[in-house]
């Protein structure tokens, strides 16, 4: 595995994936590309197949029922992370759901979905987050999505954080610099 990695996260797409191709446009203009892309659910099959290959995405409460699955744990560069789309954990109602969810599968970063809001904080040493919507956002006026760059160095991966608009603009609060030890 290589010594970085970048890493495009999107979620609620619900068949947007015109929107899935800007933000694809723009990532490649910003820094050369993805090398992995989390959907975080809500029309995971928007991601599959191989024009967004590597992709990994999870079920949502709107995907059929089977189609991913609703977790999956997967290892970003020594970083354990926990994809998730909420719904199963009620997002909508409490962090807290997913705070316990992250610490009882020891996930250092959570990826969610579910509220089409972006969100990005630390808790208990782990980082959460949600990249907003590509179809409908909530409580933001534009569709987002997040990027993460991480690079492994000496048993610690530094992991920098940045939301965008889909016009292209970087959302400067959500923003985040973050070191995992292994």
């Amino acid at each position: 595995m290589s010594d970085r990695l970048r890493v495009l996260i999107i979620s609620d797409t619900h068949g947007r994936t015109e929107r899935i191709d800007r933000a694809i446009e723009q990532v490649t203009e910003r820094i050369g590309g993805y090398d992995l892309l989390l959907h975080a659910g809500d029309h995971a099959q928007d991601v599959s197949g191989q024009k967004y290959d590597p992709a990994i995405a999870v079920c949502g409460n709107c995907d059929p029922i089977g189609c991913e699955e609703e977790e999956k744990t997967i290892d970003l560069l020594g970083v354990k992370t926990l994809l998730l789309h909420g719904h199963t954990v009620q997002v909508k109602s409490t962090p807290l759901s997913l705070v316990y969810r992250a610490i009882e599968q020891s996930a250092q970063l959570t990826v969610f979905g579910h509220t089409h809001t972006p969100t990005l904080f630390v808790e208990a040493d782990r980082v959460f987050l949600n990249p907003g919507s590509l179809s409908t956002p909530r409580g933001f006026t534009v569709c987002t999505y997040a990027l993460l760059q991480l690079e492994r160095e000496e048993g610690r991966t530094r992991a920098d954080f940045s939301f965008y608009a889909l016009d292209g603009h970087q959302i400067a609060s959500f923003a985040l610099q973050h070191t995992f030890s292994s």
